[in-house]
């Protein structure tokens, strides 16, 4: 009896299969003897909402059938019948992931009139990961982006299925076209679909963002500092894009007073990104150094200090200390405003933090130096006891 069980279960099973392949043969059969749009359309519904995924390859050879066909239509309903049938014969086959029919969807974006027939089929595309097809589809949204089409409301429906076919292709070659889109032609849906779609695309986005970083405007390149650090790129790629942004923000000469305004946010970016990293060595140093010595106003002074006390290291505490023996001497020879007694409170704060002993020699110099507020003087004594 034991041994009997097990193989009616399997006669079962097997019997079962038969069955439904039989249920499958005869949908396959209503939609090859199917007439004309309307009976193409029922067959294909019909396919759809069986929920099997034996029945992918058959919605393939009907993909495929449909695109042959697609010039004998000729009314409006025909046509709104067969792009509608195309809609969920792509939807299906993106669900079914079924990545044969991966040329036969291309056809529909490249051949097919119907604009949401279009963006069906690149969002299959995309949940197929139809990775063969991600540098057709980024190009596509590339030169979508720089201009509207005649028809906008078309162009619009089309840039909004390679953006979700980018992103769940998530392939970094779709990175730059969608942060392109994020501030494009499109309509307010559209660009918020890309700043969504955005950090879903590659964890490890730097590559691009450091293009983007070279040659961008300042605002784009704020938009790209960004998203690199919200990213899940690790901490290293992260640093080195801070540390160019940087460098950019204080290479660039700006044109005008609001472009200087821009360039200081991206700065101040990448002072933050520094900080909250807490990045080392020596790479951040110039541009902290800089930031300090010719901020745009005081918030970017404070931010390049604190970015030299959340480092630590040698050529950071160094930097701290040669701008503390100088904050020094400066009020010894009589120098002293509100702002200076700010800027050396931070330092010192900052010092402090460094747990450097290469800035102890500055801050001993301050507590002695009775030309210092009592506060300030106090401040140094206590970081003299913070430092090991």
């Amino acid at each position: 009896m034991k041994r009997i069980i097990p193989a009616l279960a399997l006669l079962l099973i097997g019997a079962a299969s038969v069955l439904a392949d039989e249920v499958v043969e005869v949908y396959r059969r209503i939609y090859v003897e199917a007439v004309g749009p309307s009976q193409k359309y029922s067959a294909v519904l019909s396919l759809v909402q069986l929920k099997d995924r034996s029945i992918a390859p058959i919605l393939g050879e009907a993909l495929q059938d449909l695109m042959r066909t697609q010039n004998s239509y000729a009314s409006s309903t025909d046509l709104e019948l067969f792009a509608r049938t195309v809609r969920i014969v792509s939807t299906a086959l993106g669900d079914f992931k079924q990545l044969d029919a991966a040329p036969a969807l291309w056809d529909v974006v490249q051949q097919v009139r119907d604009p949401l027939a279009k963006a069906e089929a690149l969002i299959a595309l995309g949940k197929m990961r139809a990775l063969d097809y991600a540098e057709r589809i980024s190009l596509l949204l590339r030169d979508m982006n720089m201009s509207p089409p005649a028809d906008r409301d078309s162009g619009e429906k089309l840039a909004f299925g390679a953006i979700i076919c980018l992103e769940k292709m998530k392939d970094s070659r779709g990175f730059s076209p969608v942060f392109f889109a994020a501030d494009a032609w499109y309509t307010q849906r559209v660009r918020q679909q890309a700043e969504r779609s955005l950090p879903l695309i590659a964890d490890d986005p730097t590559d691009a963002i450091l293009q983007i970083l070279s040659i961008e405007s300042p605002a784009r390149r704020i938009r790209a500092l960004a998203s690199e650090l919200a990213s899940r790129a690790s901490s290293d790629r992260k640093v080195e894009t801070a540390v160019m942004a940087l460098n950019l923000g204080h290479e660039k000469v700006p044109i005008d007073r609001a472009e200087a305004r821009l360039f200081a946010d991206l700065r101040k970016t990448a002072l933050r990104g520094l900080i909250a990293l807490k990045a080392k060595g020596a790479g951040p140093v110039p541009g902290c150094a800089a930031s300090f010595a010719k901020g745009y106003d005081d918030e970017e002074r404070l931010l390049g200090l604190a970015a030299f006390g959340a480092n630590g290291e040698d050529p950071a505490a160094t930097a701290l200390r040669d701008i503390l023996l100088r904050q020094n001497a400066e009020q010894q020879s009589g120098l002293s405003d509100e702002t200076r007694n700010r800027m050396a409170r931070a330092a010192i704060d900052n010092a402090a933090l460094s747990k450097n002993p290469i800035v102890k020699i500055a801050l001993i110099s301050i507590a002695a130096n009775d030309k210092w507020s009592g506060g300030i003087i106090l401040a140094a004594q206590n970081a003299i006891k913070a430092l090991p």
